[in-house]
């Protein structure tokens, strides 16, 4: 199947068609003939087709047309040559036809590169024709060699215009030194009116505007007209106070510059926020000061000044940015509040986790205290720093936490219906621990399933350690609805019972006595210092096969003071083994006897 695939593909791309080149890759002489003759052909063709195939072919004829004008334009550009600068005005007038020449030649690299994309969208495209579709494929083709030339002027434009804007720049660089500076008193002035004016229609603006929206609300639709004419005027009278504004700085910046003094670099960075402020699209002149500056002043110093300027204004926006809000809750939480709360919240949890270690392994005062008692005061103590450093964070940020009234509400519903399981649970941790019903450290038995050590008893769920050292965790509400044998629950002392057996004759009282006095001399770790948990034996029933007798003794389920583990049910079971077998007293074991009555021969 997939060499069939290949196949039609392969076919598919064998008819497919391939950008011809001969549209635009010749001298314009034989383009001129090129395009005539297909223009001659269509034109033939023309007067037999339909009205969709007319379109296509007016189409093509128009395309025609465009290319016989593009060949026959003039490829070579010039550009006026600068005359000699001798005043600061003479050098402003022609700082402005720097930025004007350097506007066309951003404009020309803009279309340059919007041509570029159309060439690229039509390969693609002519690359899915066939010769089925031969007219399109044509038009196609002909656009494609339009843009090519196209672009192959603007290509030849571009590079005159880089050519001409760097002779335009060490010319004006040269300049620099022949200029007459005079002192004027008068330029201060200039630019603190100018400014003041600058403000003015700010504010007559902002009027305007306010004027605008009640117009509009109003629905006066010559009241609109009108402001809306207004707005158009003022915002011309405002291009050009700024453009003074401008160049009555840079008039301010060229001594400075001519005398290679510190000041222009805070000169210059007066003007750059004055264009960045007010919006105005002059960074054409502001990349020229630069390009002066290095080359005047030193790259060293503008390095400097502009490495500076930078940080500082990355400074800045960093600043700005962070202290925008980003989370609408509140006034609103910005990064450099949510910083703040995860490093205060990071701090407490901190100190939770070193109070609840602390507590755990406490010494001292505690060191006598039962591990329940350290765990429910190592968790509860650990559970109230995290909720009040959580608090404590929300208020640090300026979050009031009445404006979670709608979170807290959503919240509920959720444990209502998908969390309610996860409260249970939180819930019955609380009462474990305030109940002490199961503590750490206590031997408990669930539904004759398993029986542990509980080691950890935390807020959704509890850890216990079985004898075979398997950690299970059960959910709190397990231990909570279920029945729970705990079997260390008032204390630790528990009775062993130990079952054995003898044979049917032995005496009774030699068994008890001979068990008793054993394990008073034996290595045996039980409970012996209290009268009433003495070992007893007890003669339990009488079996098939043997007398059942079962030893009661008193052990520590858990770790007794000293540190010592209390022997366990192998420990007595080997003990009694070896008792019985070295007092000669008889093991029974089940054995069955065969009387028979009659003698065999009769039987047969």
């Amino acid at each position: 199947m997939k060499l069939i695939f290949l196949i039609l593909f392969l076919i598919t791309n064998s008819f497919a068609i391939a950008i011809d080149k001969s549209w635009y890759e010749d001298t314009n002489e034989n383009l001129t003939k090129i395009y005539d003759e297909q223009a001659k052909r269509i034109s033939l063709i023309k007067n037999n087709a339909v009205n969709e195939e007319k379109e296509q072919i007016d189409y093509q004829l128009l395309l025609l047309k465009k290319l016989q004008t593009l060949i026959k334009q003039d490829d070579t550009f010039s550009f006026p040559e600068t005359i000699e600068i001798d005043s600061i005005d003479s050098y402003i007038k022609k700082v402005k036809e720097y930025i004007k020449i350097d506007s066309e030649y951003i404009n020309k690299q803009n279309e340059f590169n919007d041509t570029s994309k159309k060439i690229e969208a039509l390969t693609e495209q002519i690359s899915k024709f066939t010769d089925k579709n031969e007219v399109q494929a044509i038009n196609a083709q002909l656009l494609f060699a339009f843009y090519t030339l196209k672009n192959k002027t603007n290509k030849t434009a571009i590079d005159a215009y880089a050519e001409y804007q760097k002779r335009f720049k060490k010319r004006l660089l040269e300049s620099i030194d022949s200029l007459k500076i005079q002192e004027n008193e008068e330029l201060i002035t200039k630019i603190q009116k100018a400014q003041s004016n600058y403000e003015q229609i700010l504010k007559d603006e902002k009027k305007i505007l306010l004027a605008l929206d009640k117009a509009i609300i109003s629905e006066n639709a010559n009241k609109i007209e009108s402001l809306n004419s207004n707005i158009i005027e003022l915002q011309n009278e405002k291009n050009k106070i700024v453009d003074n504004i401008i160049y009555l700085k840079i008039e301010e910046l060229l001594p400075y510059l001519k005398n290679k003094k510190s000041q222009y670099f805070d000169l210059s960075k007066n003007l750059q926020s004055f264009n960045t402020e007010n919006g105005s699209n002059y960074d054409s002149l502001v990349e020229l000061f630069k390009y002066l500056s290095r080359e005047r002043i030193g790259v060293a110093k503008s390095t400097f000044a502009d490495t500076k300027e930078s940080f500082l204004d990355i400074l800045r926006y960093s600043w700005t940015e962070i202290n925008n809000p980003i989370i609408p809750i509140g006034d609103g939480v910005s990064i450099l509040a949510v910083i703040k709360f995860f490093l205060i919240f990071i701090f407490g949890f901190t100190i939770a986790i070193f109070y609840k270690r602390k507590i755990s392994n406490a010494s001292g005062y505690l060191k006598n205290s039962s591990p329940a008692t350290k765990t429910m005061l190592a968790n509860l103590g650990y559970y109230f720093l995290v909720i009040l450093t959580f608090v404590f964070a929300l208020n640090s940020v300026g979050i009031d936490l009445s404006s979670l009234t709608i979170l807290v509400g959503a919240l509920s519903v959720g444990i209502g219906f998908g969390l309610q399981n996860i409260v249970s649970n939180f819930i019955s941790g609380i009462i474990l621990i305030f109940e002490k019903s199961i503590q750490v450290g206590n031997i408990i038995e669930i539904s004759d399933q398993f029986r542990g050590r509980v080691t950890q008893i935390n807020m959704r769920s509890s850890v216990i350690n079985t004898f075979d050292n398997i950690d299970i965790i059960i959910p709190n509400s397990t231990l909570m609805q279920n029945n729970v044998i705990n079997l260390t629950f008032s204390d630790d002392i528990r009775r062993l019972h130990v079952p054995f057996g003898v044979a049917y004759g032995t005496s009774s009282d030699l068994v008890i006595e001979v068990i008793l006095n054993a394990l008073a001399e034996s290595d045996l770790i039980y409970i012996k210092d209290d009268e009433s948990k003495i070992p007893k034996v007890w003669m339990t029933g009488m079996g098939a096969s043997s007398v059942d007798f079962k030893l009661l003794v008193w052990i520590n389920a858990n770790t007794n003071k000293a540190g010592v583990d209390s022997s366990n049910m192998s420990d007595f079971l080997i003990f009694i083994y070896k008792t019985l077998q070295k007092n000669n007293i008889e093991i029974p074991f089940p054995q069955l006897d065969l009387n028979i009555k009659k003698p065999l021969t009769e039987i047969l």
